[in-house]
């Protein structure tokens, strides 16, 4: 279930262009739970310590939720 930290992080992706790469293994969780809620999807990394995160239509629409 989402809570609103989860809407505000979408937002924020979706505002960036709708794309991340998250270095650090401890902030890629808060992006690992969106990909659950299929608001996010993972790509290979670029660098073995990094992941690539890409909103998806179903983020695109909870990023316009209150």
């Amino acid at each position: 279930m989402a809570v609103p930290d989860d809407f505000r992080l979408i937002r924020e992706i979706r505002d960036a262009g709708g794309r991340k790469q998250v270095f650090n293994p401890r902030d890629q969780q808060r992006y690992e739970d969106l990909v659950v809620l299929g608001w996010l999807k993972r790509s290979p990394p670029l660098e073995s310590k990094s992941a690539f995160y890409q909103i998806t239509d179903r983020g695109k629409a909870a990023a316009v939720r209150s």
